[in-house]
């Protein structure tokens, strides 16, 4: 660890070489510890009310490896071998910069089109389009388009779990579970609550022999007043 990462010294951490590069940029924030005890040495981040950036250190090659948060949603990734670059990166993440003037910043960043659509506050039509469009073996496109034909269904944030297909109130992690879940199963779709889970199996609501009558089995067990997804966590 100290060949790799010189600016560590023997018993420094990531947190305290990080946050002595982040002071030298110019930024006024704290770099705080990671979390799980295992990356005390070497895992750090910086929070603050929406946003958190992450950091890393590569272990058989030199490389910081960073993930750039917002409400729930990993919106960006890179990896660099400067401690400097991560130390900008970091600030000008925090400090609120859009994805295109993080990576204008710091060319090694790299996101995708859909963590661009949650930035517009797009993220909900944005992947419906994915799954309606992919070749994906685990999903199953006649389930998709019964969902999607639903506008109460449409209007939240769908995503798979183990062939699951779940709807979300909140387009970031953690997501809601309080809508029911769909899963095919032998040719038949179970229609089932997530969030009381039981050492026995999901909470059954009820199996249907199409696509079709699944999807009206969640769309009558939806919780009152479930409007359009918003942006942000279940919590």
């Amino acid at each position: 660890m100290a060949s790799l990462y010189p600016e560590l010294g023997q018993d420094g951490t990531l947190q305290i070489a990080l946050q002595k590069a982040v002071d030298q940029a110019g930024y006024r924030f704290d770099v705080l510890p990671e979390r799980a005890p295992g990356w005390k040495r070497s895992g750090a981040r910086a929070d603050s009310d929406s946003r958190t950036t992450s950091v890393h250190l590569g272990i058989q090659d030199r490389c910081f490896v960073m993930s750039f948060w917002e409400r729930g949603v990993a919106m960006a990734k890179g990896t660099t071998t400067s401690l400097s670059e991560a130390a900008t990166a970091t600030g000008v993440w925090q400090s609120g910069a859009y994805l295109e003037d993080l990576r204008s910043a710091c060319p090694f960043v790299r996101y995708s089109p859909l963590t661009e659509a949650h930035e517009r506050g797009t993220a909900v039509e944005t992947m419906w389009a994915i799954y309606r469009q992919t070749a994906a073996s685990h999903v199953d496109h006649d389930l998709i388009e019964a969902s999607y034909a639903q506008p109460q269904l449409r209007a939240l944030f769908p995503f798979h779990s183990h062939r699951s297909l779940n709807f979300s109130r909140c387009t970031g992690f953690p997501y809601t579970h309080d809508v029911p879940v769909v899963t095919p199963v032998d040719g038949r779709y179970r229609v089932t609550w997530w969030k009381t889970r039981s050492p026995q199996g999901p909470a059954d609501i009820g199996e249907a022999d199409n696509p079709r009558d699944a999807v009206a089995l969640v769309v009558a067990h939806l919780p009152s007043e479930c409007g359009p997804a918003v942006p942000g966590t279940a919590k």
